[in-house]
């Protein structure tokens, strides 16, 4: 039976579909109306100029634009030791040693810094605690589980007591 109830609920539907039809057609045309559509447009107005779209003759790129040359990448031998990557100089820092905030994790402050200890050091020597003499150098590209202070890589440990 079509009460008014079930005509009013069709009518609001149909409009709804009209409405997202029509905003999903204005989305998906991006380009500008032929010269015969912009007549009758609300505005009134026409364009009788052409449109300057790029063409092939327009953005090929000329034969006679030289290429440029290839150029040697250049390395700062101020940079620091070249014979491990990611490395400086070597240094010798002291302190005490603690425990990371990552289990089996060593780090040592020395003026200031934090030190990740790493390297293979004698374990009797540095541990959790001790006042130690550590050699080495510092690897920031490093990669580690640790992630607490800068990577130093023991070359050589020695008890400080």
């Amino acid at each position: 039976m079509d009460t008014p109830k079930t005509r009013i609920r069709q009518l609001t539907r149909l409009l709804g579909v009209m409405i997202i039809a029509a905003a999903l057609a204005a989305c998906g045309s991006q380009e500008e109306p032929a010269e015969e559509d912009t007549v009758g447009s609300p505005t009134g107005t026409s364009s009788s100029e052409p449109s300057e779209t790029p063409t092939a003759e327009t953005t090929a790129p000329e034969e006679d634009t030289p290429m440029p040359e290839e150029t040697t990448p250049y390395l700062d031998p101020s940079a620091g030791s070249t014979d491990k990557p990611g490395s400086s100089s070597s240094m010798t820092i002291t302190g005490t040693v603690e425990s990371g905030v990552e289990a089996g994790c060593l780090i040592l402050e020395h003026e200031g810094t934090v030190y990740g200890i790493f390297g293979e050091y004698d374990k009797s020597v540095v541990y959790a605690g001790a006042e130690v003499t550590l050699s080495g150098y510092t690897d920031s590209g490093m990669m580690s589980f640790c992630q607490q202070g800068t990577p130093f890589v023991v070359e050589e440990a020695e008890s400080a007591d």
